[in-house]
């Protein structure tokens, strides 16, 4: 087998943002449940995983929030399919605590929410993937 045959993931770097006991949930135009953060860029694959995710916070919630960067959580997969094309992202999710200021949506999400994990896990909105309402259902019952 050669290299070019070997699953390839893209990597993104993801927050689970809690200020006390509530994360910030971002809600995508379709209504799919997702987590700030997002791909590494060709240009970030010499910096540290938390210089690449506070990029794609201030990206994505705002340069005006501050966060405090914590551990790894856990790893999820997530697969996009646009024009006949799959895309694979491993996504390293980052335990983070919110300091200060205000939210700012890019335009990849619609709106979001501050929820507890019971709020997450028992909600109506769908995931933008399984194995993430899999992996933070394990990571909320490992936490109790």
């Amino acid at each position: 087998m050669g290299l070019n045959d070997h699953a390839q993931y893209q990597v993104a770097t993801k927050a689970l943002l809690f200020q006390g006991d509530k994360l910030l949930v971002l809600l995508t135009p379709d209504g799919g449940i997702d987590f700030p953060g997002g791909r590494v860029d060709a240009t970030e694959v010499d910096l540290s995983w938390h210089q690449a995710l506070r990029r794609e916070l201030d990206e994505e919630i705002g340069s005006a929030v501050q966060v405090t960067i914590g551990r790894t959580l856990f790893v999820t997969k997530r697969t996009f399919n646009h024009n006949e094309h799959t895309t694979r992202i491993a996504a390293i999710f980052f335990a983070c605590e919110y300091v200060s200021g205000d939210i700012t949506l890019s335009d990849e999400h619609s709106a979001h929410q501050w929820m507890t994990p019971q709020e997450l896990l028992a909600t109506d909105h769908e995931y933008v993937s399984d194995d993430e309402k899999s992996q933070l259902a394990n990571y909320f019952a490992a936490a109790t």
